[in-house]
């Protein structure tokens, strides 16, 4: 207890504010017509107001505070280097290497005539710097290796290079032919060759699309040197005012790619993934989540009211009233907090679930008046008085439970905690001004006996009504007790999801594509970076993290630069005086044939028959020579005729060729290369304007397991505290986020707790609301480990949620209590009643999320269904069972003895 002084003080306070009230609703009701008009334009202002100035922030960085030290390090950063924010990543793959870079260079094209809806195009490894230096970037026993295969191949390019036409090819076949005939001689290759042909030939005849790759024929395969993959970075424009930021330029993107018929259907693998695309599809599968759940909900709400207040014009005040405060709220949190996040906007969940419970407890309390006997105006009145300051208490106490939110270094959950706790506030306005002034202008019906018109008599869930708490109150408390010392160690396990890649459908191809990069090593999209003052800091850097086992290599500038360079150079200034890479630079278009082309394949035909034979029909070599000349006689009965035709076959057999000749005789032509011989868009990735240099250190493992991630954001720092990047958001990132929710939810403890001692005075009836729903966290937390559910970027708010709702359920059971009615009969009255329904009705809310297609939202439902569903048993279980403890009622005791007699 505290001092009688004090408590004199706040008692007369109390009583003025419940005074305040009971006035407040007796002025709604007797000017019940100017309260409705108020409430009706304010809403139809705010509607106005809010549908013209509605805006979301989802720009995910500006979810925590830019002060945290990692947030700081990150800035500095990307004001260097800004190339990796919010990009598309484009992923092509071709049938062969010639496929591929033919649809990169199509598409990077394509997208540089779009500057404004794409600011900034790179193709990491492409340009004619690697077209011409990309021998360098091997080791001296490669490029000894491909020399020779190109010496060996000279004869076969020399006459491809020579007349690179269906025409030559038929003249250099036969010749080949002739002399393996003649003396055995065979020209290298040859049998590639007649295989790659045997299948142009025979895809023309089947009409299918085909193109021979010429490359690793003539012994160079300059492609099988690089990636398989070939990769677009975009950086788009985005719009943070638009639910979906880059939805323009991805759309726009789609198109394109349909437009250039980069796709499967013609010979081109493409995936799109990268940030942008990954937030995008986030939000395109809530988004439609959102709307299923919302028709969900709304259904199930109707139909627990329905059941809970039977009666239409009380289910409708509570559901206008509820669509009045969220436009109310809404318009407030546009011109007071400006444009939500993407974590505000869930202020309407929470409004939901605490602001339909103010109007159930009012209603059920005003029905039970009704019920015995009192007319409209006395029963609203002795409503306010035995509960309007256990709703403004309610009230109160789950805004603070949000306002905790308030003081914490996470940006995003701070305007959430604004929001709804103003909603709070604004729920309980309408509830004792809006619910009246309705209820006065349609009235309930009554009889003559001013009796509600078949109402039976109130009574709880019918488990409890049948078997009363105080029978078995030592038993069930001795159950919670073992209960949750079981629980403690499981919640001790409670794990901590913090990467939001785990929030999107799997099913999403920007998940797939970015999974599968994730995968492999050499692609990883998530990368450490480090922020140095010059390049020769970040070569020490970069030799420093490499060491590390969580490290797989760290480039900078200086990686880009070959090593070697002087024995490389040699060997491929030797093979320039066998190949001059100027006679390998052709037209990048054929003629056509020649008109003479037929009758050297019909040569070509008669060759084959005879190295057929010489080969015999059964060998592997006898095989395809003698499919060749098949599929080729069959061809030229057809469709040797026909220009086109015979055109179409040409370009399907030497199409490649001048790109790869030419591709070849740039290679050949490596110079030197040191830093001012870079290009400069890959420079400008490592060399900031002022001579900063950045560091990019690439992960070992695979980074879809936190646990990976975690060990290499720690390896590194460890070593190299300047580094910043994705990981390092995304570790440091759920720090916070943890750190803010558990520092609000201490707040929010603390300050209730205060709260309540001075509104009810009592120690023990502020341990009599706080150890349930301490319990109730507990049970929360240890089932959601004992089920294999994480704790989340989207579900953590359940914490918040279970101190609004469980102090808001507690404070109604324990000042109708105070109030003289004891423990056996508070369960018959409406309070419960309407602490079930309310908890019930909320369930329904949430539980309509947890079917959600969205495993963001999917996640949230179920945490909150979970915890709801545990809160309403503590509060209705154990809290009257705690109650008992501190009753000595012979009342009780009396009713007891009856029914035990």
């Amino acid at each position: 207890m505290i001092s009688p002084a004090a408590e004199r003080f706040l008692e007369s306070i109390g009583k003025s504010i419940a005074h305040f009230l009971v006035q407040v609703v007796d002025f709604s009701v007797r000017r019940a017509v100017w309260v409705m008009g108020l409430v009706l334009i304010g809403t139809l202002l705010a509607l106005f107001y809010a549908f013209t100035h509605f805006a979301v922030d989802t720009n995910t960085s500006h979810a925590l505070s830019r002060d945290l030290p990692f947030q700081k390090r990150e800035l500095a950063y990307h004001n260097v280097f800004s190339q990796d924010q919010n990009t598309i990543v484009v992923v092509l793959q071709g049938k062969n290497p010639q496929s591929s870079d033919a649809a990169v260079t199509r598409l990077e094209t394509w997208l540089r005539a779009r500057p404004k809806m794409f600011h900034s195009v790179y193709v990491p490894g492409g340009g004619s710097f690697f077209e011409r230096n990309g021998l360098l970037y091997l080791s001296p026993e490669k490029v000894k290796d491909f020399a020779d295969r190109i010496t060996n191949a000279q004869p076969l390019i020399a006459r491809l290079s020579a007349d690179p036409s269906l025409g030559g090819l038929s003249d250099l076949l036969s010749m080949a032919i002739s002399q393996r005939l003649s003396n055995g001689v065979q020209l290298p290759g040859m049998t590639a060759i007649f295989s790659a042909l045997n299948e142009a030939v025979k895809a023309r005849l089947e009409g299918k699309p085909y193109q021979i790759s010429w490359s690793e024929m003539m012994g160079g395969d300059l492609a099988k040197l690089g990636p398989a993959q070939r990769f677009v970075i975009i950086q788009p424009a985005m719009n943070y005012h638009s639910l979906q930021p880059a939805e323009a330029a991805i759309r726009t993107l789609q198109a394109g790619l349909q437009s250039l018929q980069l796709n499967a259907a013609h010979g081109v693998s493409v995936g799109v993934t990268g940030g942008a695309v990954l937030d995008a599809e986030q939000l395109q599968t809530v988004s439609h989540g959102a709307g299923e759940s919302l028709a969900l909900t709304l259904g199930l709400e109707i139909i627990l009211l329905s059941i809970a207040l039977r009666s239409v014009k009380l289910v409708s005040g509570v559901l206008i009233g509820l669509v009045s405060g969220i436009i109310l709220t809404t318009a407030w949190a546009l011109f007071f907090v400006g444009p939500f996040n993407l974590i505000s906007v869930a202020f309407a969940i929470l409004f939901i679930g605490l602001g339909v419970d103010f109007g159930i407890q009012f209603c059920l309390r005003y029905r039970e008046e009704l019920f015995n006997g009192a007319v409209h105006r006395v029963a609203m009145h002795r409503v306010t008085q035995g509960m309007g300051t256990a709703l403004g208490l309610a009230a109160v106490a789950a805004a603070l439970s949000f306002y905790a939110f308030v003081p914490t270094s996470y940006a995003g959950i701070v305007d959430l905690g604004l929001i709804s706790g103003t909603s709070m506030l604004i729920a309980l306005l309408l509830t004792l001004t809006f619910l009246p002034a309705y209820l006065t202008l349609w009235p309930i019906a009554l009889n003559g006996q001013h009796r509600v018109i078949n109402y039976p008599h109130f009574t709880m869930v019918p488990t409890l009504a049948k078997h009363p708490i105080h029978r078995y109150a030592y038993w069930v408390l001795g159950l919670v007790a073992i209960l949750a010392v079981a629980a403690i160690p499981l919640a001790m396990r409670a794990s901590f999801d913090f990467n939001p890649l785990h929030m999107i459908d799997s099913h999403a191809e920007g998940v797939k594509v970015f999974e599968k990069l994730l995968a492999n090593p050499d692609t990883a999209p998530y990368r450490m970076e480090v922020l140095t003052p010059n390049i020769a800091d970040a070569q020490t850097v970069a030799r420093r993290v490499e060491q590390l086992p969580t490290v797989a290599r760290a480039l900078t500038v200086d990686s880009y630069i070959p090593k070697d360079q002087s024995k490389k150079l040699a060997i491929l200034q030797n093979l320039q005086i066998l190949v001059p890479p100027f006679s390998l630079m052709m037209p990048t278009a054929l003629t056509p044939p020649a008109a003479d082309t037929r009758k050297k394949l019909d040569k070509l035909v008669k060759d084959l028959r005879a190295l057929a034979v010489k080969d015999g029909q059964t060998s592997a070599d006898g095989k395809i020579t003698g499919q060749l000349a098949d599929h080729l006689q069959t061809f030229l009965q057809k469709q040797g005729k026909q220009p086109a035709a015979m055109n179409a076959l040409q370009n399907s057999v030497m199409g490649t060729l001048p790109g790869e000749l030419k591709q070849l005789g740039m290679a050949l032509s490596a110079g030197p290369v040191n830093l001012q011989t870079l290009p400069a868009a890959l420079k400008d990735r490592y060399v900031g304007a002022a001579g900063q240099a950045r560091v990019e250190i690439f992960p070992k493992a695979n980074l879809s397991s936190n646990q990976a991630m975690y060990q290499f954001v720690q390896s590194v720092l460890k070593v190299e505290p300047r580094a910043v990047g994705t990981p390092v958001m995304l570790v440091q990132g759920g720090e916070a986020v943890l750190g803010a929710f558990q520092e609000a939810t201490y707040i929010a403890l603390a300050s209730i707790s205060l709260l309540l001692l001075l509104a009810l005075r009592r120690y023990r009836d502020v341990l009599l609301i706080m150890i349930p729903l301490l319990l109730a966290a507990l049970f929360t937390v240890a089932a959601m480990s004992l089920l294999g559910l994480s704790f989340n970027l989207g579900n953590i708010i359940v914490l918040p949620l279970l101190i609004g709702l469980g102090v808001a359920f507690a404070i109604y059971i324990v000042v109708r209590w105070r109030n003289g009615v004891d423990v056996a009969h508070l369960l018959g009255t409406s309070t419960p009643m309407a602490v079930f329904f309310s908890g019930l009705t909320t369930l329904s809310a949430f539980g309509s999320m947890a079917v959600s297609r969205d495993p963001g939202m999917a996640s949230l439902g179920e945490a909150l269904s979970l915890a709801l569903a545990i809160v309403l048993l503590c509060i209705l279980i154990i809290l009257p069972t705690l109650m008992l403890l501190f009753t000595s009622s012979p009342r009780e005791e009396g009713i007891a003895q009856d029914e035990g007699s």
